[in-house]
């Protein structure tokens, strides 16, 4: 009876992994389908509904680069500028070294008032940060478990090999591989990390006055405009605190910002 019952509990894990895997097929089919479609409305200039279709996908919790990225191209298409910044940067927040993402978001970037210039970086932060996105976080992931492999089987060399020089080499490049491979985890980790925070926001405001505190009562501090990309760094109940490329800080409501 026993051996019957490890059988049935057997049978119906594989019936239970085959029907949701079963499932998963006509919902794909279906994404498929609709993607197709509002590349057809896209080419036909129907760009209204292929923004629309395009967000029910989004809606249906399907994301990538090429999904964010056609549908900064439709808003284009439609003028809606910071829209189109907006998915743009949720683009090349999967994939940050996208030649056509960057070049269409600095595009975006020329149409809009406010031309706010980064304040420059220390050259080891750039090295990082261009490091950082140089690959995408699932590229990073493989790459770490490329490398840890790799350190377990050269460890290998230093447990089984009698010749010291064998096993000294080996020791030393699964070491260096060990290393190289935390540094990539880490990465990795920070990249989805990022990814999950939202930190960062698009200003959807015409024109917005950026106060010294979260309050109405403030002092103005500056004005910043639709289109620009925020920085949100504390929240105080509706109040984002926000920093902007140059390095100005201040406070603004949050019905005034999309996340990224």
């Amino acid at each position: 009876m026993k051996v019957q019952s490890s059988k049935f509990k057997v049978f119906a894990v594989f019936g239970f992994i085959s029907f949701m895997l079963m499932s998963l097929v006509p919902q794909s089919q279906t994404i498929d389908s609709k993607l197709l479609q509002a590349e057809q409305l896209y080419n036909t200039s129907k760009y209204d509904s292929a923004a629309l279709l395009y967000q029910s996908v989004i809606d249906s919790g399907y994301q990538s680069p090429e999904l964010y990225y056609n549908l900064g191209n439709t808003y284009f298409k439609l003028q809606e500028i910071p829209t189109a910044i907006l998915f743009y940067e949720k683009a090349l927040k999967l994939d940050p070294n996208n030649d056509g993402i960057v070049h269409n978001l600095k595009l975006c970037n020329t149409l809009i008032p406010d031309r706010i210039d980064e304040v420059p970086r220390i050259f080891f932060i750039r090295w990082y940060q261009g490091l950082y996105n140089y690959l995408p976080i699932d590229v990073w992931a493989f790459i770490g478990l490329g490398f840890f492999f790799l350190a377990s089987f050269f460890i290998l060399f230093y447990f089984l090999s009698s010749v010291t020089i064998i096993r000294k080499f080996g020791f030393w490049v699964a070491l260096i591989f060990v290393m190289i491979s935390a540094f990539t985890f880490f990465l990795t980790t920070q990249k989805y990390s990022s990814f999950k925070q939202h930190n960062e926001a698009i200003i959807f405001t015409p024109s917005i006055t950026v106060k010294s505190s979260p309050a109405e009562s403030s002092v103005d501090l500056f004005v910043i405009h639709e289109g620009t990309k925020v920085m949100i760094l504390d929240k105080v109940g509706t109040w984002r605190k926000i920093k902007i490329q140059n390095g100005s800080i201040g406070w603004i409501e949050s019905e005034n910002m999309q996340l990224i």
